[in-house]
């Protein structure tokens, strides 16, 4: 009996290089009966990540060689289980990989690599819930030990990491210090931030000019920084930090060095650290860890303590326009909804 397969359109790249110009709509031929301890499934929406630009274009640390289909995060459902699966028709699942060819209308996947996503949560955040809100959670609870009442900094505050750890911080009982570039909807963009949780938001020019006399205000200094840009902005955060502080690198949007103070190295004894969630996760050792930070970072999105960062939805067989705004507006991030029949819905 010849083997039955469905139609798939996917995005994607066949050689490195500009997105704009190198990704693709293609049609794939997918296996229609998954085999055992495997399930067919429908994604249904996938974001366009700096992550993801960067694996195009050839410049990210894990390089898997061309063709592949575009995304490194998404949220699916089962359309069909395969025999021994511990997945179910209908459950909502994502997979913690970056090789899961995401920008995709249907993949068949192996049980070991699905996570079942709970479905009352909204797709919009089911689709980014591997990468940001995982980094945060880590951030704030793997490293310096914190008690309700502490102050955090973070630069790159309206980032998804950075809006993840505003609300956790409110969440958990911290005060949160949160550092933004300057923009011409500044105001609109502080209000927005003290809406999901931001105790204090200042521009880095704001902070630069008032940073000592806000500090003498506060009851202490930040015991975390979080640092998702590098170049000055890291140096601005880390300095204030008390003695034997912890900043923390998740990121570099600069593209600059990170740079630290010869005082808060030398003199104040404070702890740089890096983290990148996909490889912490991957680590020997660390699976029950990652099962808890997923199964807590569920919890906190079901109960609406976390919510999505703001986005555009694009339809699929129009990923050009969503790549496009991806250069032109790092604002908005852009989500590609594969064409599931509840995908455009406010919930799964």
């Amino acid at each position: 009996m010849s083997q039955k397969f469905i139609n798939s359109h996917a995005v994607v790249y066949k050689k490195f290089g500009d997105p704009r110009k190198v990704l693709e709509l293609d049609t794939l031929k997918i296996p229609a009966e998954p085999e055992k301890e495997q399930c067919l499934i429908e994604w249904l929406a996938s974001p366009v990540n700096p992550l993801d630009i960067n694996r195009v274009e050839g410049n990210y640390a894990f390089r898997e060689e061309p063709p592949v289909i575009g995304g490194t995060e998404g949220v699916g459902r089962v359309v069909k289980a395969g025999p021994n699966s511990r997945f179910r028709a209908g459950d909502h699942v994502t997979v913690f990989s970056a090789t899961t060819p995401f920008w995709a209308e249907y993949g068949v996947i192996d049980d070991d690599e699905l996570v079942k996503v709970d479905n009352r949560i909204p797709v919009e955040l089911a689709a980014t819930l591997m990468i940001n809100p995982p980094t945060a959670w880590l951030m704030l609870n793997d490293y310096v030990k914190l008690e309700k009442g502490d102050y955090v900094i973070q630069n790159a505050a309206n980032s998804g990491v950075g809006r993840n750890v505003i609300e956790m911080c409110k969440a958990f009982g911290y005060k949160s210090i949160n550092i933004v570039r300057n923009r011409d909807n500044i105001d609109i963009l502080k209000t927005d931030l003290w809406k999901i949780g931001a105790d204090h938001v200042f521009t880095e020019e704001e902070f630069k000019e008032g940073s000592r006399k806000f500090l003498k205000s506060i009851n202490a200094r930040p015991k975390l920084a979080l640092n998702g840009v590098g170049g000055k902005s890291a140096l601005q955060i880390s300095s204030v930090l008390e003695k034997g502080g912890t900043c923390i690198t998740y990121g570099g949007m600069s593209k600059k060095a990170h740079e630290f103070t010869t005082s808060a190295l030398v003199f104040n004894d404070i702890i740089a650290r890096g983290i990148s969630v996909g490889m912490w996760a991957r680590q020997e050792g660390n699976l029950d860890a990652w099962n808890h930070c997923m199964q807590e970072v569920q919890k906190l999105a079901v109960s609406g303590k976390i919510t999505a960062i703001p986005m555009e939805k694009v339809a699929l067989s129009d990923f050009k326009k969503a790549i496009n705004r991806s250069y032109d507006d790092r604002t908005v991030k852009q989500l590609l909804i594969m064409g599931g029949k509840n995908a455009t819905s406010s919930r799964l």
